[in-house]
């Protein structure tokens, strides 16, 4: 009867040993998935380039223009997109820098705009002006 008693004890030990190699090697090839291209899951991350100049991306700048226009009752007018950023959200989050005309004087905003695409929804999160943004 002891026998059986080392016996299971080894068998559970070696599993325990085998799990504590294992686990470390499991967990570290899970987060480099998540990692793939450099940036984290959820993380903002460069877009694409060429993607300041993707139509969809100057209509989400303009859009971002308006709203703010509307919300502050301001006369801005939208110039181009300088850079953009993207952030996997529940849809899309787009940190937009673009250059406007304000009252003559061309300055650099950054926008955030919300988007998912499967919903024609799009919602303007922030618009600030970039410190030291006055543009030549």
């Amino acid at each position: 009867m002891e026998v059986w008693k080392y016996r299971v004890l080894g068998s559970l030990a070696a599993l325990l040993l085998l799990l504590a190699i294992v686990f470390p090697f499991t967990q570290t090839e899970t987060e480099e998935a998540g990692m793939a291209d450099g940036a984290l899951v959820g993380g903002i991350k460069e877009a694409p380039a060429g993607q300041d100049n993707d139509l969809h991306v100057v209509d989400l700048a303009r859009y971002a223009v308006n709203e703010h226009n509307n919300k502050a009752n301001a006369l801005l007018e939208f110039e181009n997109v300088v850079k953009v950023k993207q952030q996997v959200v529940a849809g899309t989050m787009y940190h937009i820098t673009l250059q406007v005309n304000e009252g003559g004087a061309k300055k650099l905003y950054d926008a955030k705009v919300w988007e998912k695409q499967w919903e024609n929804f799009k919602e303007l999160k922030e618009f600030k002006p970039v410190e030291g943004g006055a543009s030549a």
